[in-house]
């Protein structure tokens, strides 16, 4: 209760803010700027009264009591209203056609629009629909305020030259009129304008403790009084501003019959907006100066209770005045008082020392509204504006060039402009991919630039609001996502710059987790606020993203998305920048595959050993290094083997885990490493051939290769890592097509080309043949492998040994079939004399391997 009477207080008695700030040197800079600002308004009421087609009078009248109001109910502190140009020539435009200007008639139309034009600025304040200033963006208000200034000293053009110009001419007309009459410029004059023109800019920068434009006005003055007793003010020209009647602002009575509310009420809203746009721009143009917050409600009312006051009191329709506040703010005044003081002083002037102001020149007052208007370009921001943003000093630019040519059109202008800008932004919300944070324990994200991103599961922050303007727009950045990378079918948005969402943001929400899910995926938010999950749950979307796609601040969202991710990308992801990445467990559940490389410390494992690290660097897993003992006592003599392969993947920059098995069975203790790791390639060394039984494949290696359930990578003392070309034996059976996946990933891992060779037994199995393999070259292509394909009458050993010599590859990939003996089919048998016969490395490719077999081929060694 008591909050709310102070509200009411302060929304009616505004000035109890600024009251008891109020001591002897503020009532000393007041009362100084509001005599200055009382002295401008003598020439301009008088001109701007001649314009709106009213007796001279009314102009001075409109900066009287209107003016005191406006300051007490006002929220700008330097805000002086009066008499504007604008308004005047609306006024002339809306009315003169409906009555004789200057008539009685006339002023009481006149005198009703100002009330209308009151009562409907009051009711605006009331209903709280100050908000609309915040339309009015600070570059609006800079290009505002730099072409006002420019009008400012191209209405005293005139007044300066000594030259004739027809009253309220536009902007571009006053340029031509000063070409045209150039050659008839009044020296005398011009000399007194820019004498108090160049004593203002002396006093400002010399004489700090004296008011530099009453200073200047008084020099302009006197030189002027010297040079028109001198010479006569026939021969110089010098004109002033002459009498003015001494006598206050009579009462008046607006008429309110309802022909006169018809013929006024159409004009009266213009009038309002108008002035209302004048008053809230100005008011903003000298706050960004004065740093004073702006209540737009406030200002509304001030303008109100002025103009519904002022219709009594003989004055028209006002507004916040550019020459008067721009005066009041580089006079020094520091709170409303020295609007009251100028209007005080005004009424003074005319009771007291009328005549004296006859001697003021209109040449100085020309000179001093040039220093004024100089004063109101504001270029430090014009500068820092052109610097920053393109789109904004066009804005700027739209916004000075309209009103110069029409004051009211260029605020618009500005506005239209502004709002169109603010949509176009608003309807493109930032979209930054990020990823998560590599402190310890943090949970926020940071700018994924440079950085590696999951191949899985893309995060964006999303800056800004998801509305019907903006939703098509995410909607594409969302579905570019996975169009870039079929993999991404998961997406997390991070939620804490998001801060709108409305029905058809919702909408467009729900249909993509709906997407997602279809893809394998979905669409979950980190930090998305209560607010708007409220909003979702209420709409019934929640339904369509899920109840568990929301996780509050502080969780470990990418811990529990991590299990969402396919398991097969995850084996061979290089990038693992979630924590999880780096543990032991698949998002399935089951251990991560890795390499397993099995030595016996000899000289014929150097090369195995070589190729199992440059593989492990290639995949980015963990390699495995293993080695068999007869019993626990020779544990030092394993780690002696392991220890050379360790340091050699450190180096590397490979992680490793050493397995030591036990037994007098090395095959049986390889296989069995095989399935407690769950390896996917097996890699071991072959030793030259000694004997017959050597030349057609050592016992230990036929059987890991016929019992590992896994690949087997068999590389002998003359094998090295495979760089220049990769040879693919295909057979054309249902296996076949996994032995080319298999080579396909290696080949696009090490960026080696593939030839595939398949041997045929008939010229009529030719086109079988060139079917399968131009399938499986097209599969391969498609992953970014550059392959070709072989097709040979010979025996499918032969057609593999004559391809690697003839194509000097260094890679071989088989297929291993047990109980099969196909025309094409590569037996065991063919695989023997492969790897017996070749230098290169031999990689036989297993079918997929289910459970059930690494359990039989533990039992077979057992």
């Amino acid at each position: 209760m008591i909050l709310r009477r102070n509200s009411l207080l302060a929304q009616w008695l505004p000035f109890l803010k600024w009251w008891p700030l109020v001591g002897r040197e503020t009532l000393r800079d007041d009362l100084i700027a509001g005599f200055t600002g009382a002295l401008i308004v003598l020439p301009q009421g008088v001109a701007f009264a001649t314009i709106a087609g009213l007796p001279p009078q009314y102009g001075l009248y409109a900066a009287m009591v209107p003016t005191i109001v406006a300051a007490l109910f006002g929220s700008s502190w330097h805000l002086v209203s009066g008499p504007t140009t604008a308004i005047s020539i609306a006024i002339f435009a809306t009315l003169s056609h409906q009555a004789e200007p200057g008539s009685a008639h006339y002023i009481s139309l006149v005198l009703t629009l100002t009330f209308l034009a009151g009562v409907f600025q009051l009711v605006l304040g009331l209903a709280r629909l100050g908000l609309l200033v915040n339309y009015i963006s600070h570059t609006v208000v800079i290009g505002f305020t730099a072409g006002a200034a420019i009008l400012i000293a191209a209405s005293q053009v005139k007044s300066f030259f000594g030259i004739d110009i027809p009253r309220g001419a536009p902007f571009y007309e006053t340029l031509h009129q000063l070409y045209v009459q150039f050659a008839h410029i009044n020296l005398w004059v011009t000399a007194i304008a820019v004498i108090t023109l160049v004593s203002g800019i002396l006093a400002r920068r010399y004489v700090r403790k004296l008011p530099y434009m009453i200073l200047a006005m008084v020099i302009g003055s006197v030189v002027a009084e010297v040079f028109n007793v001198w010479l006569g003010q026939n021969a110089t020209g010098i004109k002033t501003v002459g009498a003015l009647p001494a006598h206050l602002p009579p009462l008046s009575m607006p008429d309110f019959s309802l022909a006169s509310l018809r013929a006024t009420i159409g004009p009266a809203l213009v009038i309002t907006m108008l002035a209302l746009t004048e008053a809230v721009s100005i008011s903003r143009a000298i706050a960004v100066r004065s740093e004073q917050r702006i209540d737009g409600n406030q200002e509304f009312i001030g303008q109100g209770l002025a103009n519904i006051a002022g219709a009594f009191f003989s004055g028209y329709a006002s507004s916040g005045s550019f020459n008067r506040s721009g005066v009041n703010f580089e006079g020094g005044a520091r709170t409303p008082l020295a609007s009251i003081f100028a209007s005080i002083f005004l009424i003074l002037v005319l009771l007291l020392v009328a005549p004296l102001a006859a001697y003021l020149p209109t040449a100085a007052m020309a000179g001093i509204l040039f220093l004024v208007a100089w004063g109101l370009i504001d270029f430090h921001h014009i500068r820092a504006i052109w610097h920053a943003s393109k789109a904004e000093s066009a804005i700027l630019a739209a916004t000075l060039l309209g009103t110069l040519f029409n004051l009211e059109a260029g605020i618009f202008i500005g506005v239209f402009l502004s709002l169109v800008m603010f949509l176009f932004r608003t309807s493109r919300p930032e979209i930054i991919p990020v990823v998560p944070a590599p402190e310890e324990g943090a949970y926020h994200f940071v700018r994924a630039h440079g950085r590696l991103e999951c191949p899985q599961l893309r995060i964006v922050r999303v800056n800004g609001a998801v509305y019907f303007g903006a939703a098509s727009y995410v909607q594409q950045a969302l579905q570019q996502i996975d169009e870039d990378n079929p993999l991404q079918k998961s997406v997390l948005i991070a939620a804490a710059s998001l801060s709108y969402i409305d029905i058809a943001g919702a909408e467009v929400l729900a249909q993509e987790a709906r997407r997602r899910r279809r893809l394998g995926g979905g669409l979950y938010f980190y930090r998305l606020n209560q607010r708007l999950q409220d909003f979702l749950k209420q709409g019934d979307y929640v339904r369509d993203i899920g109840e568990g796609a929301f996780f509050p601040v502080m969780t470990d969202v990418t811990k529990a998305l991590y299990w969402t991710l396919d398991p097969d990308v995850c084996r061979s992801c290089k990038a693992r920048i979630f924590k999880e990445c780096h543990g032991n467990l698949l998002p399935d559940g089951f251990r991560r595959r890795r390499l397993l490389l099995a030595t016996d410390g000899s000289e014929f494992s150097r090369v195995p050993s070589e190729i199992a690290i440059a593989l492990a660097s290639s995949f980015g897993v963990t390699l495995d290094i293993m080695t068999a003992v007869d019993s626990p006592v020779e544990h030092e003599l394993a780690r002696a083997r392991l220890a050379p392969v360790v340091r050699q993947a450190l180096v590397a920059g490979v992680d490793s885990e050493e397995i030591v098995r036990h037994g007098k069975q090395p095959v049986r203790e390889v296989i069995a490493a095989v399935a407690v790791a769950d390896t996917n390639i097996l890699i071991i060394g072959r030793r030259p051939p000694r004997d017959l039984k050597d030349k057609l494949l050592g016992d230990s290696a036929a059987h890991i290769i016929g019992s590992a359930p896994c690949h087997v990578l068999v590389a002998g003392w003359q094998a090295a890592m495979w760089h220049k070309r990769v040879i693919l034996a295909s057979d054309g059976t249902d296996n076949s097509d996994h032995v080319a996946e298999v080579a396909a990933q290696i080949a696009r891992i090490t960026g080696t080309p593939v030839t595939i060779v398949c041997a045929i037994a008939h010229d009529r199995q030719r086109a079988d043949a060139l079917a399968d393999t131009t399938h499986k070259a097209g599969l391969m292509q498609l992953d970014g492998v550059v392959c070709d394909t072989r097709i040979v009458r010979a025996a499918p050993a032969q057609a593999i040994i004559d391809a690697v010599e003839e194509l000097d590859a260094d890679l071989v990939v088989v297929g291993h079939h047990r109980g099969q003996s196909l025309n094409r089919v590569i037996a065991g048998s063919v695989t023997d004399r492969v790897i017996a016969t070749l230098k290169c490395a031999v990689l036989v490719v297993k079918p997929t391997v289910e459970i059930s077999d690494v359990e039989a081929a533990v039992a077979r060694q057992s």
